[in-house]
């Protein structure tokens, strides 16, 4: 099997994601049948780096490496490192169990029935990942009992345990390549017997294809280069921007006006990252080709479908719409209402003639000032990472209706989303603060990618600068679940962008808002398990859509509750 080169840059660079460590070459990076990079095994394999350390995984797979059944026995290990490392990422990564789903559904839908028993273990350990029950003989369902390690074990009792294992059912010793004793049980090997010379470097893997760092064998291999040059890491950093460009649209800014950005922003906890204010194109570049063209055709086909749920229910709404605008509305009569002020014209006030006369004082006349909506301007920001998958057409509809309620009201808004590929925060633009007519762009939305919520409110808190108003207010649709595979610097060391660490750093981004006397309200997108994140990071100020019959009263109750606060 001939991989293309630009497969295995894009294996790498999942593999990179998920490790949260960059510009080392693995030693494994994984592909489908097709020889496409596969996107679950490459994110199994950085976390598995990430979770237990190079040191840790080179010492399992070298210590089976020269036996005759290696590509049996490292399957069986990555089914095992699977089972565990699943385990560990699964609360901090919002996208790996929709991604493990996605990939056991189609290791059953493409059943090899009873091929080998490696193929039936790994049918029956990713049943179990669905929820179903295995349907293996009891000495097989023993030995994947053994096989699927638990999270809590630390790399030395893994690989004490993994060569336990390799030893009591296959009479596997590290360093001998005929087994001390038959297997209990014969299994159809991949490999051949004989020289590791023989085993290629590309070989079967799972349901496609595993390539390996390097192809020698014995103990006078040459090392592969565990390093890429400088001049390739510059290569991959610029296919990275032509992705995000390609896939999210033109830069806004020049590339002197983003660096500049990411010199004030991408400090302290969100140093290391990268900053992409994109400008939300649909439009489809017919010379893209492989995953970036497959990418893009995705976030088209989801751009349609978000304007397809919304006119399939347009007539609730367009009256949650009419119903929020009312709201709104009300909001501004109780708490903008018109005051009085003296002024040298006007109505005369009989009672201060005396001052004119006395004390020179022309100001006797009273004249009513209207409050001016047009002091409040609104942004709003939609989380547009990988774990509002399944929420794409309710967040796009939910952005719109807010949009459009407020334009009716007369409150200038600007709409963006955000999300995270690879250290670049990308903050895509679909309307502005004077684009009225532009609100159907909202449904341009589509997710991929993580999310670093801190710094992404940190960069529209800078945006929010230049609003042409007085009072601002910022509305997120969020489901307060912030994630990102760049660490966080936190007291002199670093630290993973998930869980508390990165719901105390979005806590503080928020804080700063306020300070700055700017308006933060949350509409929650998330899940039950997310309710106390979200109380962390905005207290009072969000609220769950159950369901679009309470979608204005909801909202509504929020806005009013800032308008009184202006």
């Amino acid at each position: 099997m001939e991989i293309r080169e630009s497969e295995k840059r894009r294996a790498r660079n999942l593999i990179w994601n998920a490790a949260g460590e960059y510009g080392y070459e693995p030693d494994f990076k994984a592909y489908d049948a097709a020889g496409q990079a596969d996107l679950y095994w490459n994110s199994i394999i950085g976390a598995a780096r990430k979770a237990y350390g190079a040191d840790t995984l080179e010492a399992l797979f070298k210590a089976i490496h020269g036996s005759a059944r290696e590509s049996l026995f490292e399957q069986l290990l990555w089914i095992g490192l699977e089972n565990a490392v699943y385990q560990r990422e699964a609360s901090g990564r919002p996208a790996l169990p929709a991604l493990r789903r996605a990939y056991a559904q189609q290791v059953l839908a493409n059943n090899r029935g009873a091929a080998t028993q490696l193929d039936m273990l790994e049918d029956a350990h990713f049943r179990r990942a669905l929820g179903l029950a295995d349907d293996l003989a009891p000495w097989d369902r023993k030995l994947l009992d053994q096989l699927e390690f638990p999270p809590e074990w630390d790399g030395a009792v893994l690989t004490e345990h993994a060569l336990a294992l390799l030893h009591d059912w296959f009479g596997f010793l590290p360093g001998k390549e005929q087994p001390a004793k038959k297997p209990r049980r014969r299994f159809l090997l991949f490999g051949r017997r004989g020289d590791l010379a023989a085993l290629p470097a590309v070989r079967s893997f799972g349901r496609g294809f595993g390539e390996h760092l390097s192809q020698g064998g014995g103990e006078n291999a040459q090392p592969a280069q565990r390093r890429l040059t400088d001049k390739n890491a510059a290569q991959t950093e610029e296919a990275l921007r032509k992705y995000i460009t390609a896939c999210f649209g033109a830069s806004l800014y020049t590339a002197e006006e983003t660096a500049q950005r990411e010199r004030e922003l991408c400090a302290d906890s969100h140093k290391g990252c990268h900053l992409y204010y994109a400008s939300a194109s649909t439009e489809f570049d017919p010379r893209l080709r492989g995953y970036t063209a497959a990418q893009r055709r995705a976030a088209l086909k989801q751009m349609d479908a978000n304007r397809a749920a919304y006119a399939a229910d347009s007539l609730r709404h367009r009256n949650s719409i009419v119903r929020l605008t009312a709201r709104i509305r009300n909001a501004m009569m109780a708490y903008l209402q018109p005051t009085m002020v003296r002024t040298s014209y006007g109505t005369l006030d009989g009672g201060r003639v005396w001052r004119g006369v006395y004390l020179d004082d022309d100001k006797v006349f009273t004249h009513i000032q209207q409050s001016d909506p047009g002091q409040l301007c609104v942004d709003i920001l939609l989380d547009a990472s990988t774990s509002q998958l399944r929420r794409q057409e309710i967040v796009a509809a939910q952005g719109y209706m807010i949009a459009e309620s407020l334009n009716r009201c007369g409150i200038p808004v600007r709409v963006s989303s955000y999300c995270s590929l690879s250290g670049y925060t990308i903050l895509t633009r679909y309307r502005d603060y004077n684009e009225v007519d532009k609100n159907d762009n909202i449904f341009n939305y589509f997710t991929t990618g993580c999310n670093r919520d801190g710094l992404a409110i940190r960069a529209v808190c800078r945006e929010m600068e230049d609003a042409p108003c007085e009072h601002r207010m910022l509305i997120l649709l969020s489901d307060a679940k912030p994630n990102d595979v760049i660490q966080m610097e936190q007291s002199g060391r670093y630290v993973d962008y998930a869980g508390d660490n990165s719901v105390q750093n979005t806590a503080a981004e928020v804080r700063a808002l306020t300070r700055q006397d700017i308006s933060v309200i949350c509409v929650f997108t998330g899940e039950d398990d997310d309710i106390p994140a979200a109380h962390t990071i905005y207290g009072r100020d969000f609220a769950r859509i159950r369901s679009l019959d309470q979608f204005a009263d909801t909202v509504g109750t929020l806005i009013q509750n800032q308008i009184r606060s202006l």
